[in-house]
């Protein structure tokens, strides 16, 4: 609830009326959840950056199992499978046409591992999932707002980690800026930074 109140004092040679008062009143809602709730959950970028390799750790621990699993029901499909010899399936050897789709049956898995892995740690940790997202989404604007411009890159002069993938920490940012910087003035002045200097 947020008052708002006026006060009118009318002076009069060395007395003061008392002040008439209206008060009006507007009450707002907040239909979002407030920054501070989120942002007390992961209170520091070191929390986050925390946090954010606990969820790394999660999608690396869910590449075998979202492996195996497709190649095991695959495989053990194509094994009880009666094949005929003589016949062939899509064009290939039937053989091969189930190694063909073993292989790809656990890559599709590997593929989709990161997703489980990331599901699962929302799962875990449900209680930081919207501070999550929230202080992804700023990582990700300083990211997009401080990298160097892409159009300096050449075999020279590569992007050091244009998407910000190895930041582990606040230091680990702090690097990472002066590497775009680097980079920005390699592009543009050409050299190395202690040469321009």
């Amino acid at each position: 609830m947020l008052c708002i109140a006026p006060l009118r004092v009318a002076h009069q040679g060395a007395f003061l009326r008392t002040p008439a008062i209206s008060r009006t009143c507007t009450y707002t809602t907040q239909n979002t959840p407030s920054s501070n709730n989120s942002e007390s959950l992961v209170p520091t970028w070191n929390d986050y950056f925390k946090l954010r390799a606990k969820r790394r750790k999660y999608e690396i621990a869910s590449y075998f199992p979202c492996t195996l699993v497709p190649v095991a029901g695959t495989g053990s499909y194509f094994m009880q499978l009666q094949i005929d010899p003589l016949s062939t399936i899509m064009g290939m050897d039937p053989i091969m046409a189930a190694c063909l789709a073993t292989v790809g049956a656990g890559f599709c898995g590997y593929l989709a591992g990161p997703v489980f892995g990331d599901a699962l740690f929302k799962v875990m940790n449900q209680k930081y999932v919207r501070a999550m997202d929230t202080r992804d989404k700023d990582f990700y604007d300083h990211i997009k707002r401080n990298r160097s411009s892409a159009r300096l890159n050449s075999i020279r002069n590569p992007v050091p980690d244009y998407y910000g993938e190895k930041i582990n920490s606040v230091s680990d940012y702090r690097s990472w800026l002066r590497k775009q910087r680097e980079h920005y003035r390699k592009g543009v002045f050409g050299g190395n930074m202690e040469e321009t200097q």
